[in-house]
């Protein structure tokens, strides 16, 4: 895939389904675009992090950070281009483009992994925001020739490994850490499983 190929395929904009039955509190989300997070995003995605519950931004980052340098931030928006993928979920309002979600995988010592984090904004999770990063992700690392996806979640974070098993996701105990959990893609198993399903099937996660 080419790089303006690339950037075109990303920039599609995402309408995400506007009734949760199991979320009946939650306004539905206003259309969403998927696009490469970029380094000039920084202050979007500061607000974006700032606006985070405590609770989110530990499952994210396995630690406590109540506020983000500028170095940590240009850390998160300037990736290796050959290595590593960012994707934003962003939705317009009359200020500009507001970040509501973010997908990212990391390439590996071994060429052919690389380890993905997911997040989304708390009000605007079970909406098929997460969902939606993660296949555009997925896709991404099959097309680029990854052989695997993997991370660590929490054992806690339930919410995530429904999602990772929704997705195809294998989750299993990691050797090192009885509180975390290991999750791993094999993207070849993962389209060729695609190619077989239900086209109508849509998440909700």
């Amino acid at each position: 895939m080419t790089r303006c190929s690339f950037v075109t395929w990303l920039c599609y904009s995402l309408c995400i389904a506007q009734s949760q039955a199991d979320l009946p509190t939650l306004k539905p989300p206003d259309p969403i675009a998927i696009r490469p997070l970029l380094p000039s995003d920084a202050p979007l995605l500061e607000e974006f992090l700032t606006r985070l519950s405590d609770e989110t931004r530990y499952l994210r980052f396995l630690a406590t950070i109540r506020r983000f340098t500028p170095e940590q931030l240009e850390h998160l928006t300037h990736i290796r281009p050959d290595r590593d993928v960012a994707l934003a979920a962003v939705t317009s309002n009359p200020r500009g483009e507001e970040i509501v979600g973010v997908a990212r995988y990391a390439g590996l010592s071994d060429p052919r992994k690389a380890e993905f984090a997911l997040v989304v904004r708390d009000d605007l999770q079970g909406h098929g925001i997460g969902t939606e990063l993660m296949q555009a992700l997925i896709e991404i690392a099959h097309d680029q020739g990854l052989a695997c996806l993997e991370g660590l979640v929490l054992a806690t974070n339930h919410k995530m490994l429904e999602l990772m098993s929704h997705l195809g996701f294998q989750v299993m105990p990691d050797a090192q850490d009885p509180t975390m959990r290991r999750v791993v893609l094999n993207l070849a198993v993962h389209a060729a499983a695609n190619a077989e399903a239900d086209p109508d099937l849509i998440s909700s996660l």
